[in-house]
């Protein structure tokens, strides 16, 4: 206990006592007393523990869970990873029959003045379920990361029952993407209905919340293409629920009141979409050109690391439109007449692509400075770089 009231003594004066030097001796203090047998690392060390010392290290790791649920949010989140790391050791029977998400559950219910920590281990279980850093059996890693997909639905309820708490929305929105990446199964009508996918689509137009809500919706659209999800004819119901959504952000893009990192934000899921949906887009139907006009809009964007975000979009859309595979459905006349239709829908794009093309070729700084020949040669690169994409638009007809 006296060890255990030290340890907190430190913690309190790294993070709230006024003196800095008070605050660097705390620190030196806990980092040295990281590497001591005490404080013994949940991650890598758990098979050195004996079977009955399971119980009273959660018990204890959960009342420090408890105590800070108000405390410096770092602390907190490496008390959830701790859990997590334990959780990823022990069986679903050691958390009394229904694994740590049910037993989360219950303590939840039990406790809700302390949501805001348990809600922190329930958005880091998930992160946590593939983390090499826990020194894990393979098989216990992988049946844990199959625990948790069993309870995708049970974590989903808890984050929907939390996003009445305006303060925890933030956390709510980045566990519901954690959990995502876990989810299997869940039908396109039932998500496109979910009140956490509606409470994701409508913080895209918060500026406190966006990072999160883009996080959210990025595992969204990655999820209707999963093959775990049943595919895009299953979760068409989501997509034609997400898809608007993203299009009414296309205004922002060039919008000088934006934040730029709230701009990059919404690029990146402009980006996200293309990379998912290239074989729709490839179609070339009106719906997906309004896409097409979207990516164009951030390929023109001045900020290079804007622009760029859509460099793999428009190469694997080049690729898709004259690869014989993409027109295997059809029959070798209708294919030649399918392959010719799309690549005519997309010239004018492509051409317009080559000038924003040639726009990310600028002359350098000095070059006023440079000798005759060196500014012979630049111009010809220049001249090349430009020559080699127009023929390759020229090839597309």
């Amino acid at each position: 206990m006296e060890l255990q009231n030290t340890v907190k003594e430190a913690l309190n004066a790294l993070y709230h006592h006024p003196d800095d030097s008070v605050r660097m001796q705390a620190d030196r203090w806990l980092q040295n007393f990281q590497r001591t047998i005490d404080a013994w690392q949940v991650q890598r060390d758990f098979e050195e523990l004996p079977s009955e010392a399971f119980r009273p290290l959660r018990d204890s790791l959960c009342r420090l869970l408890k105590k800070l649920h108000k405390g410096p949010p770092k602390v907190r989140t490496q008390i959830s990873i701790a859990v997590a790391a334990l959780a990823v050791h022990v069986s679903v029977e050691d958390w009394g029959g229904g694994g740590i998400v049910s037993w989360l559950r219950d303590e939840m219910n039990s406790h809700p003045e302390y949501i805001p920590s348990f809600l922190e281990l329930l958005g880091v279980l998930p992160q946590e379920a593939c983390s090499y850093r826990i020194a894990a059996r393979p098989e216990r890693r992988r049946q844990f990361e199959k625990e948790l997909s069993s309870s995708v639905d049970t974590a989903l309820g808890l984050l929907s029952a939390c996003l009445s708490f305006n303060e925890l929305k933030e956390q709510v929105l980045e566990g519901f993407a954690s959990w995502m990446r876990l989810a299997h199964g869940i039908p396109g009508t039932i998500l496109a209905s979910h009140p956490l996918v509606h409470a994701s689509l409508s913080s895209l137009n918060s500026e406190q919340l966006l990072e999160a809500a883009v996080n959210a919706v990025s595992e969204l659209i990655h999820y209707t293409v999963a093959g775990s999800s049943g595919g895009l004819s299953a979760q068409m119901p989501l997509i034609q629920v997400v898809v608007p959504h993203v299009m009414s952000l296309k205004g922002q893009l060039r919008d000088p009141s934006k934040d730029d990192e709230d701009v990059k934000a919404i690029a990146r899921l402009f980006a996200d979409m293309g990379d998912t949906y290239v074989d729709l887009i490839a179609s070339g139907s009106d719906e997906s050109m309004l896409i097409v006009q979207a990516l164009l809009e951030v390929t023109s964007h001045p900020d290079y690391d804007i622009s760029s975000m859509t460099f793999n979009f428009w190469h694997s859309l080049q690729i898709n439109l004259t690869r014989g595979e993409s027109y295997s459905t059809y029959g070798s006349k209708e294919s030649a007449e399918e392959r010719n239709r799309r690549l005519r829908v997309f010239y004018s794009t492509y051409e317009l692509l080559v000038s924003l093309v040639s726009s990310r070729i600028p002359y350098p700084t000095d070059y006023q400075d440079l000798s005759k020949e060196d500014l012979k040669d630049f111009k010809h690169n220049r001249y090349e770089h430009l020559k080699k994409a127009l023929e390759k638009v020229g090839r597309m007809v």
